[in-house]
């Protein structure tokens, strides 16, 4: 398998294929990082810091070594050097080797695909996953008492199993288990049971908000 080398941005989140990630540029060495990448129009990966590990003076958190390729698509400058950028993710890669040059880290990395499997039964999970999210979906806005907005779901079951976990609010620990599971029906799998437990975890806040 081909490698390549690329520069990383680790954060406490997890970016998805094919969805989108505002970022806040303000570090100087990531807004040096991401002029780069917009010079030389070439995508940077983005990696979650394991344990929710903050980088601490002369040290380093550890990565996964799963993340995703972040693409820019958009780009707003301000006169201090601060940018907003928004992301949207490609391809997952996993990690080879990696070491920080001038404070920025590089690695080399390869490309994480899904491995082969069956689609057999494949739209039936899919259907129950769309029908535990919009359960889970409409249960969040009452528990906030705010309209979160109509969220598009998309037929492509793959897309599916990348696009829920980008909203679902579990630890991340569990949104990096999904990035890293090899097949779209393991994805499907485990959101529908995340969706199961976070469903009746907001159907307790209910309660609780009825009997106060």
């Amino acid at each position: 398998m081909a490698t390549y080398s690329l520069q990383l941005f680790p954060l406490q989140t997890v970016l998805y294929p094919h969805c989108i990630l505002p970022l806040h540029i303000f570090e100087p060495r990531y807004r040096t990082m991401i002029k780069m990448c917009l010079e030389h129009h070439v995508p940077f990966g983005i990696v979650q810091v394991a344990n929710g590990q903050l980088e601490l003076e002369g040290e380093h958190p550890r990565n996964y070594e799963v993340g995703t390729i972040a693409k820019i698509t958009n780009v707003i400058e301000f006169d201090d050097g601060r940018m907003f950028i928004n992301t949207y993710g490609g391809n997952r890669f996993r990690v080879l080797e990696s070491a920080y040059d001038e404070d920025v880290l590089t690695a080399r990395v390869e490309t994480y695909s899904d491995e082969a499997a069956s689609p057999t039964g494949l739209l039936e999970v899919r259907d129950e996953v769309m029908r535990e999210f919009l359960k889970y979906w409409q249960l969040l806005e009452c528990v906030m008492n705010r309209d979160l907005g109509k969220l598009e779901l998309p037929d492509d079951a793959m897309v599916l199993s990348f696009l829920i976990p980008s909203v679902l609010h579990v630890q991340p620990e569990l949104k990096q288990a999904l990035l890293q599971k090899r097949t779209t029906r393991e994805r499907l799998e485990l959101i529908y049971e995340l969706l199961g437990e976070e469903i009746e975890k907001l159907r307790d806040l209910m309660r609780d908000g009825r009997e106060k």
